[in-house]
């Protein structure tokens, strides 16, 4: 992992992140919601860990599991008792996943579990190349924000950003065997196609 980025592993970074951050740290040190999936390997993918967050985000949890499907018990016992809860399956461009949502005190929670390491699914590799480009060009957070402040979903905001084209989840898994240098000057051609992007 490139020295700029946290160890997005291991959420304690979130202390000293910002307010989002500090808060996003704050509800998952009282609630622990981590703990109640032990033995499990769970990441945090999504906003909070890349300080994009608006009003409406969610705390993304990332799971594997082999049989995704078997978690719907230990689900519904964990969380089944928290505001909003529901739990659904769903079919995503990298295979089937049982997802759970839910409220912890004024935050949406969503629970994303796959047979697929956690390090290999789709919401993870996007968050890293995402890290990637907002390290590399901090001007673009910003922005980011003010389109998802638009509605615009995190994936398709970058992707509009970068003017990349076709689908947006896949073209930002397309940057990502690119190296920072190439990156950077993809960017930078971008901005300079956009000067109002900062």
């Amino acid at each position: 992992m490139p020295e700029h980025l946290p160890d997005f592993r291991d959420w304690s970074f979130l202390a000293g992140g910002s307010a989002d951050q500090r808060r996003a740290f704050d509800l998952l040190s009282r609630h622990r919601p981590f703990d109640r999936l032990a033995g499990q390997d769970t990441g945090l993918a999504g906003t909070f860990p890349l300080d994009i967050a608006v009003d409406g985000s969610d705390l993304d949890i990332l799971v594997q599991a082999d049989d995704p499907f078997s978690m719907a018990p230990i689900l519904d016992a964990a969380f089944g008792h928290q505001p909003a809860y529901a739990r659904r399956q769903a079919t995503v461009a990298d295979g089937p996943a049982l997802v759970a949502a839910f409220i912890l005190d004024d935050l949406p929670v969503e629970i994303f579990v796959q047979s697929l390491p956690v390090e290999r699914q789709m919401a993870w590799r996007h968050m890293l190349v995402e890290a990637r480009l907002l390290a590399i060009d901090p001007s673009l957070r910003p922005a980011i924000r003010a389109l998802k402040q638009a509605g615009i979903k995190t994936e398709p905001a970058f992707a509009r950003l970068l003017t990349l084209p076709g689908d947006p989840y896949q073209a930002l898994l397309s940057l990502e065997p690119m190296d920072d240098g190439a990156l950077a000057g993809l960017l930078s051609q971008r901005r300079s196609a956009m000067p109002k992007w900062g």
